[in-house]
């Protein structure tokens, strides 16, 4: 054979090291995309019922194998619910406390893994706390619907609390309170604080309803009408409280109960805001109105006032007065608020004009009225309806004055100003 029908000549002596390397480096490949499983062992199996009764006035820190199944009802994506969520089964409900946030969502069905929680009430209300989402729950399914129970207001007293506690019920022929629902909100959006409203049925029985001012709808208007609205029930000592869960199950549209309709015009500084909806200020010292909550009558903002700027009384007067209201063609208005005051100084001053337009209020006409105002110890007192008939016109304001001296000057507190019309 000629010395060129080859290009090359193997050289097995070179190959064979190439071939081992190359097998070892195929055995040592992994397979990245079958990582190992991860399994919670499932032990005694109990109901929600079962898990609440372990109570019995002590912390339970559960250690031994123990599993729950069960269904969340109410989730963290509206805002309304932060680090906890409510499940439920066919024996009751309960409140777990998270661990961190999110990864459980309304309709997944999951088995709880009880090592490493805590069972004990907050309040009055039982709660599974310390869960680690990862560690303690196990998905079953998602997407599963949970019936709400039909309750009225009236069942849902404090007794009847200990079989409903956190489970999803569905309340109809209820409306917001006019208070509430005339230009209020969910919560006060503007400073992130918990709102407390009222729904009533047309018996004007009442119930709590607390809504996160960190929740996507704090600062939306309520509903004005009546109709249903499903919520996780709750409790806080003897008191019931509900949370809404989200808009969607709010269906509240239709006309009002007898008698319950919204006031003509009202101003409940429940947004946080003093100046909202047309209200003006005047000053002729730097005496500032706001809002403030401590203490309110309703678990919402109020309008405050005082000359103390912390190491000062400031002399001077100060007003919060009304938008234009025109009264032409209404039967019988009458005018109501509540105030709250300490400290000592000069009374607040409640005024109404026809002939204001803007600016400096002292270049108008102002009558002054009577009503019962607070006389200390931040005691909260109903003005009483005031007979507005003799100032019917379409440029009606209230204001209401604040004078301080700089020696003294009291607080002044100021809410639910309502213009009401038979």
């Amino acid at each position: 054979m000629p010395t060129n029908a080859f290009p090359f000549r193997m050289n097995f002596r070179f190959l064979l090291p190439l071939l081992t390397i190359a097998l070892i480096a195929s055995s040592c490949k992994k397979d990245l995309d079958a990582p190992p499983s991860r399994t919670l062992p499932v032990g005694s199996v109990l109901t929600i019922k079962e898990l609440k009764a372990l109570y019995t006035n002590t912390a339970v820190h559960f250690t031994e194998p123990k599993s729950v199944y069960a269904v969340v009802t109410a989730d963290e994506n509206d805002g309304n619910f932060y680090k906890n969520i409510s499940v439920q089964d066919h024996t009751g409900g309960i409140t777990l406390r998270l661990i961190t946030s999110g990864g459980l969502y309304i309709g997944d069905s999951i088995r709880i893994y009880l090592p490493g929680t805590v069972l004990s009430p907050y309040n009055g209300l039982m709660q599974l706390d310390s869960v680690n989402v990862d560690n303690n729950t196990v998905k079953q399914a998602t997407l599963v619907h949970v019936e709400p129970i039909v309750r009225t207001i009236g069942q849902l007293t404090a007794t009847a609390m200990d079989t409903l506690q956190s489970m999803l019920i569905q309340l109809n022929d209820v409306e917001f309170t006019s208070a509430d629902a005339a230009g209020g909100t969910w919560a006060d959006a503007a400073n992130q604080a918990t709102g407390t409203r009222y729904l009533e049925d047309c018996t004007l029985a009442q119930v709590q309803i607390r809504t996160s001012g960190y929740a996507s709808y704090a600062g939306q208007a309520l509903p004005t009408g009546k109709g249903s609205i499903q919520c996780i029930t709750g409790v806080f000592g003897s008191t019931v409280q509900l949370s809404n869960r989200r808009m969607n199950d709010v269906h509240m549209t239709g006309d009002r109960c007898p008698g319950q309709e919204l006031p003509f015009f009202l101003k409940n500084f429940n947004d946080g805001s003093v100046t909202s909806g047309g209200w003006t200020l005047w000053s002729d010292a730097v005496i500032p109105w706001s809002t403030n909550s401590i203490g309110s009558i309703d678990g919402s903002s109020y309008a405050q006032v005082k000359n103390w700027n912390g190491s000062a009384n400031i002399a001077g007067q100060s007003w919060l007065i009304s938008p234009a209201v025109n009264l032409t063609g209404t039967s019988s208005p009458s005018l109501s608020f509540v105030t709250g005051c300490n400290y000592t100084g000069a009374v607040l001053q409640v005024l109404v004009s026809t002939d204001y337009i803007s600016g400096d209020p002292t270049t108008a006409t102002w009558a002054t009225l009577s009503p019962a105002l607070s006389a200390g110890a931040w005691a909260w007192v109903q003005s009483g309806a005031l007979d507005m008939t003799p100032y019917i016109s379409s440029n009606f304001h209230v204001a209401f004055k604040y004078t301080g001296s700089s020696t003294d000057g009291r607080t002044w507190e100021v809410d639910n100003i309502k213009i009401s019309i038979q």
